[in-house]
């Protein structure tokens, strides 16, 4: 079975080439959709725009130059209402084209078929849009979206694409972000999926005859399944949350160490999140292969769910700032 895994993110929505955080729209509110006509049309909240965004793209539309084909499978869409939040979800139908090749059986060798370069190996993601309730004084102007991953494959970059063309006719802006690294860190490290912590230091050599060389190479110190001290780990956050969301890695002076890598263990894989590099990060969760075990979409949506309201906990849904 090939693994399966979820790509988390956050979204928001606000008016076409504004950029003050004032012009977020209230996700949970009504929303003006501008025809292009010029005529005004009010949607409910955000979900009334998805359902209308999965009736549009029922139909394969072909993007050629992404060589991809893309559509929404309109039986598959589903909402629920919850006292805290509400959800919608829909299965993507996509899939690439344009090189040639050869379905083989692995275990006979033999060639069963002949893929032409127009033929695209479509297959089928759930994903999942998340939007927490507004309470008392708080407007929601922030959700979560989750999406399904197949081994290498994915749709959440054409799925985006989509939303922004979508929603850019009707003079807003649709927008992804990755979802809190802080949130995602700590959430694995409550797991207890934490197994490594490496410190690393530009090292420099106390001996003077070694630094006639040019490079000495660096220091490394690594911790196998550590047990964090709280106050440790809350330096750790901060570093990875304001490189989150400043795009900046600042180390304050006086510590021992240039960069951290965690490692965590999720599945039978390794993933490493390394504080120099997070502009190259994505938020990706295994789904436990006992969720397709039940062979119904309901255990898939209630994971995807269950995740996005795992991190909500932990993330702001009223401004841009760390999302």
């Amino acid at each position: 079975m090939a693994a399966n895994g979820m790509l988390v993110c956050s979204f928001y929505v606000k008016k076409r080439f504004s950029r003050s955080t004032d012009s977020l729209l209230a996700l949970n509110q009504m929303i003006d959709f501008e025809t292009p006509d010029g005529e005004t049309v009010e949607f409910d909240n955000i979900f009334h725009l998805i359902h209308v965004f999965c009736h549009r793209y029922e139909g394969f539309s072909d993007d050629e130059k992404r060589q991809k084909v893309f559509s929404i499978n309109r039986r598959s869409l589903i909402f629920d209402d919850f006292p805290t939040y509400s959800y919608c979800s829909f299965v993507v139908r996509s899939g690439g084209y344009g090189v040639e090749g050869d379905i083989t059986d692995r275990i006979t060798q033999r060639v069963t078929y002949r893929r032409s370069e127009n033929e695209a190996d479509v297959k089928e993601f759930r994903v999942v849009v998340y939007v927490p309730k507004d309470t008392g004084d708080v407007t929601v102007k922030k959700g979560i979206l989750v999406f399904q991953s197949i081994a290498s494959f994915g749709v959440k970059t054409i799925t985006a694409a989509y939303l922004r063309a979508f929603f850019a006719e009707g003079g807003l802006t649709f927008e992804t972000r990755s979802v809190s690294v802080r949130a995602f860190i700590e959430k694995l490290i409550e797991q207890g999926r934490l197994h490594k912590i490496t410190l690393i230091n530009n090292y420099v050599s106390p001996n003077p005859a070694d630094n006639m060389l040019i490079s000495t190479g660096r220091e490394e110190k690594s911790y196998i399944q550590p047990t964090l001290k709280q106050e440790w780990l809350q330096r750790i956050l901060s570093l990875f949350q304001a490189a989150d969301e400043t795009g900046v890695c600042e180390i304050p002076e006086g510590e021992e160490f240039d960069d951290i890598s965690i490692q965590f263990k999720l599945g039978k894989r390794l993933r490493t999140v390394r504080l120099k590099y997070l502009d190259k990060l994505s938020i990706v969760e295994d789904i436990p292969d006992e969720v397709f075990a039940y062979r119904e979409p309901s255990a898939l949506i209630e994971y995807m769910v269950h995740t996005a309201d795992a991190y909500k906990e932990r993330m702001v849904f009223t401004s841009l700032i760390g999302a």
